[in-house]
């Protein structure tokens, strides 16, 4: 099965070399590719992933003027062909093995998300108090307004079916870090299935977060998006994509599975 994974990148020059060394090192596979989304880079991002791309053939560069997080991964999702596509974040905080968790976990659904907030995940590394008590906040903040099932919507690693995927594109609005959240308002609109694993996260250093600030934009964007569904709400034409179906209900349930291992 072949998996397209896309990573967002905005001046990540001192991030994203040892993030890919560490991707490529673990995902093996030549079914695997990594998609570089560059952000209207002003530093060495470029240069770096360029000089990784030139050793592996796997890695693919797509350079965007200044669209936001959102806006490149939905740009670069229409250009993946693969039969799951995920994203990740540059920073490297989700370990390759847990990425391939995901992967794992998105054969037996329609998707699956990586969790901070799962009792099972193990987080090494303790955030700053501001930004735990803006991360927590905010988590409260989605579930109460926009009733999403999900203790964890911002974690950097997600994985879809890419059947679902295209049917989700046209129906996505928001072109900023509230992508994810967009994501699974669609997903849970259209009724499809979407794993939450635990995983483990290893906080950077390099956080562009600033508490108040970026509070501020975070109640905003989400009022925006809340009310974009309010008044344009997501259309059901009352099933799911057939062929997510159709791989739903040939593959073996991932409780049958794991037991079975």
């Amino acid at each position: 099965m072949r998996v397209d994974i896309v990573i967002p990148a905005h001046n990540e020059q001192e991030r994203i070399g040892p993030m890919l060394d560490a991707y490529l090192a673990r995902c093996g596979a030549p079914e695997m590719r990594f998609l570089v989304a560059l952000d209207s880079c002003t530093d060495r991002t470029a240069e770096v992933v360029a000089t990784r791309a030139a050793r592996d053939p796997r890695i693919v560069t797509v350079d965007y003027p200044k669209l936001g997080k959102g806006g490149v991964l939905m740009e670069t999702f229409r250009r993946c062909d693969a039969d799951l596509v995920g994203f990740v974040d540059a920073d490297g905080a989700t370990p390759p093995s847990e990425m391939l968790r995901l992967i794992d976990a998105a054969r037996d659904s329609d998707g699956a998300i990586a969790s901070r907030r799962h009792p099972a995940s193990v987080l090494p590394a303790r955030r700053g108090l501001a930004r735990a008590v803006t991360s927590a906040g905010f988590a409260f903040w989605v579930r109460r307004l926009f009733r999403l099932p999900y203790e964890d919507t911002q974690c950097g690693a997600k994985v879809f079916r890419r059947a679902a995927m295209e049917r989700m594109l046209p129906l996505l609005t928001s072109r900023d870090f509230l992508l994810d959240v967009d994501l699974l308002l669609v997903a849970q609109r259209l009724g499809y299935r979407i794993e939450t694993v635990p995983t483990i996260w290893i906080d950077r250093e390099g956080s562009r977060l600033r508490a108040a600030a970026d509070a501020r934009r975070m109640a905003a964007s989400t009022l925006r998006l809340w009310l974009h569904h309010r008044v344009i709400p997501v259309e059901i034409d009352g099933a799911r994509d057939p062929s997510a179906v159709a791989a739903a209900a040939h593959a073996p349930d991932a409780e049958e599975r794991r037991a079975a291992a």
